[in-house]
């Protein structure tokens, strides 16, 4: 049997830095890509942020039919489940959704489109600059300036001002409610729904509303994969082949 690659998608406002530790924890057998999702740390700002642009950004890298298992956080989660609904190049053996937002009120798409709409924002230090990642992130407290995900997370002003920002697109954060009972509708593989007993955005009542069981990791946050990397490993290795 064919080892599909294990492509890990991280959340709004994060680079694929916060992967390492999990990376390491689940040592897959085969490929593993762990891409930052348009207009965050590395990569291009297209302009274009909407759950199925950034899907198909995602799948256009990878090839027709090529078995990918996906694990995603957040953004990255219900960027994983639209992968899975057969509507894009690679086919989706399982996905683990970490802490996808369930429940959306007009006040928390007017507050992202305020965010988006104030553009990008310098600081005069790269600390400073990090500090903003973090708190975009939702990062405070768990990583330091050293970390992968914020030394790929924040760039310098190239004209030598000595200005840092955070390396995302503020477009990013324009982001509209997602439709999870949909997304998991059509979704053409295994799905496994999972939160940080204290994640906010992500409750054990609300994900009961669409799946009999939800993963709940005792005394972790939204950013579980940080926190808890073993945990995450466990429920990749439920859905790993066998044989």
């Amino acid at each position: 049997m064919t080892t599909p690659k294990l492509l890990l998608l991280h959340g709004l406002g994060a680079t694929a830095g916060v992967w390492p530790a999990v990376v390491a924890a689940v040592a897959w057998p085969g490929p593993v890509s762990t891409p930052d999702l348009p207009g965050h740390g590395t990569a291009p700002w297209t302009g274009s942020y909407t759950l199925h642009a950034l899907a198909g950004e995602i799948g256009g890298r990878l090839g027709d039919d090529e078995p990918v298992l996906i694990v995603g956080h957040s953004l990255g989660g219900a960027v994983g489940l639209e992968l899975a609904s057969g509507r894009y190049r690679p086919r989706v053996t399982g996905v683990v959704g970490i802490g996808i937002k369930t429940t959306w009120t007009d006040d928390d798409v007017a507050g992202m489109a305020r965010v988006a709409e104030r553009g990008v924002r310098w600081f005069d230090s790269r600390a400073d600059a990090a500090d903003r990642l973090r708190r975009q992130a939702g990062l405070d407290g768990l990583v330091d300036d050293d970390h992968p995900a914020v030394t790929s997370g924040v760039v310098e002003d190239p004209s030598g001002s000595g200005r840092w920002r955070p390396a995302q697109d503020p477009a990013t954060f324009a982001q509209q409610p997602l439709d999870l009972a949909e997304l998991l509708d059509a979704a053409q593989c295994p799905v496994i729904l999972g939160a940080g007993e204290h994640d906010a955005m992500a409750t054990r009542s609300e994900l009961s509303a669409f799946t009999t069981e939800p993963r709940i990791a005792a005394g972790r946050g939204h950013n579980v994969h940080v926190e808890d990397p073993a945990w995450v490993a466990g429920l990749v290795a439920e859905l790993a082949p066998t044989g």
